[in-house]
């Protein structure tokens, strides 16, 4: 048992690690002996005889962050010269790791309860987990303005861009069928019962301004939607402009007990041996949608307001007091909070998943050791992420198996990825990251992720062999037993 608690102390280590910087890491996908893999490809399950129950709880723990390759230390770092000691903020480095399109995108799963069998061609699993994610987006453009103002823009119309946020927070309920077809061909289905817990959508946030050579005015415009359901009230009072009333709502019972906003999604995949040594797969994971109608609040905004200045010889001709600049400060503040008041509605908006495709060759070189190479797309906000992953993948013993990996990832080319499997008795524990370099770099780090969990399998090969050596031992000459 020392094993054991050893094991989990690590996985603590790693996570805690991981945290700093909160997707299946892709290394995941070849690790050989772990049911779980089916996640990635419903027609890849790790088990091939018996049963399983994952460990209530620790079933799986699943973090991922990544960006279009900017950090945290392109943001924020430490100081040079009299500055050494502190840290700073450097936006003008920031904007330069910036492309024209950015993200970040942030996601975790907790499996609560998961169990599965595998009888003779035949694999069947149940699972029940909560997830989250949050992605929000922006462009180049919306953080040079942020920066430089409009001084660049003189003479031209600035544009935005797209820009906003993707978050949901939904409960999961997987049921899981795979079959070999034959000895070469297996297909796996995985189909999901989801239910929206909170969330938000935007759609076509943007900002236009218009801005003459002289400077003398900023013609602004702004447009765009948000969708929100959430166990808050959200009021828009208009009393020459608006005011914004946020009422929480939130009860941890009614919260954690809500079946509303349905929703389904499915897994595909396939799994053929093309040759004796090569395998080839592809999977299609989170095809789907949930449809929200509880606690909704939907804002419509397509505003304009033309900006002339503030004429500070008004109200008369003498300097005017500070109380005239509040006045028409104030004055100002109403005007454009009548020029750019929201509408709002209650009515209900559908959102998709993060969908994943993936595409994957592994070589056998011994029965034990094979080659991996797996193209992943996710595609969400109307946005393609890429990443390509090599790894070797060995299993040691019936006990033990590793991978070890290199990806690119978003234009990134610093992942080294590990993954393990170790098995004590019926217990099986579980580790894999894309990334473990990011364990110890975290403000340097563009993609970070790790998948934990503990099983107990019973009645498989591993049992089996055992089994047999067991019955040889007790049947030779001499054995008291």
């Amino acid at each position: 048992m020392k094993q054991v608690f050893k094991f989990i102390l690590v996985i603590l280590l790693l996570l805690t690690g991981s945290m700093r910087l909160i997707a299946q890491p892709n290394t995941f996908y070849f690790l050989k002996g772990v049911p779980q893999t089916k996640d990635l490809n419903p027609a890849r399950p790790g088990l091939k005889k018996g049963f399983y129950l994952s460990l209530p709880l620790l079933s799986k723990l699943d973090v991922s962050m990544n960006t279009n390759n900017w950090s945290y230390n392109d943001l924020i770092h430490r100081g040079s010269g009299a500055m050494a000691d502190s840290l700073v903020w450097d936006f003008k480095k920031y904007l330069t790791s910036l492309g024209k399109n950015n993200f970040l995108m942030e996601s975790a799963a907790l499996t609560l309860l998961e169990f599965g069998w595998k009888k003779e061609s035949g694999f069947f699993a149940f699972s029940w987990s909560e997830h989250e994610f949050a992605e929000p987006f922006f462009t180049k453009n919306l953080a040079n303005l942020f920066y430089y103002g409009n001084a660049p823009y003189l003479g031209s119309t600035y544009q935005s861009g797209y820009f906003g946020i993707g978050a949901q927070h939904y409960r999961e309920f997987a049921f899981t069928y795979a079959k070999e077809i034959n000895k070469k061909i297996s297909v796996g289905l995985t189909g999901k019962l989801l239910f929206g817990m909170s969330g938000i959508k935007t759609s076509g946030l943007s900002v236009v301004a218009g801005m003459p050579k002289s400077g003398d005015q900023i013609d602004l415009g702004a447009s765009g939607r948000a969708f929100i359901s959430a166990p808050v009230d959200i009021q828009l009072v208009n009393n020459s402009g608006y005011q914004l009333l946020v009422k929480d709502n939130f009860n941890t019972n009614s919260y954690f007990t809500n079946f509303g906003n349905p929703g389904l999604a499915v897994d595909l995949g396939i799994s053929s041996k093309l040759t004796k040594k090569f395998e080839f797969s592809m999977s299609l994971v989170d095809l789907g949608f949930i449809s929200w109608s509880k606690n909704i609040s939907t804002f419509t905004e397509n505003g304009h307001f033309l900006y002339r200045g503030i004429n500070l010889d008004m109200p008369t001709n003498n300097p005017p007091t500070t109380t005239d600049v509040k006045g028409l400060i104030l004055a100002l503040n109403d005007s454009l909070r009548a020029a750019f008041f929201p509408s709002k509605s209650t009515s209900g908006f559908t959102t998709l998943l993060p969908v994943k495709l993936y595409l994957a060759g592994e070589y056998s070189l011994t029965g034990d050791v094979t080659l991996g190479g797996l193209a992943r797309i996710r595609m969400f906000n109307n946005m393609v992420h890429t990443s390509v992953t090599a790894s070797a993948n060995a299993a040691i013993s019936p006990r033990l198996s590793l991978s070890a990996s290199y990806s690119i990832m978003e234009s990134t080319f610093d992942n080294i990825g590990i993954a393990a499997v170790y098995r004590i008795g019926n217990i099986q524990l579980y580790a894999a990251s894309d990334n473990v370099p990011s364990f110890f770099l975290p403000t340097t780090a563009r993609n970070a992720n790790l998948r934990v969990g503990i099983n107990l399998i019973f009645h498989d090969e591993l049992k089996q062999k055992k089994d047999v050596h067991n019955k040889r031992h007790r049947s030779a000459p001499g054995c008291p037993f």
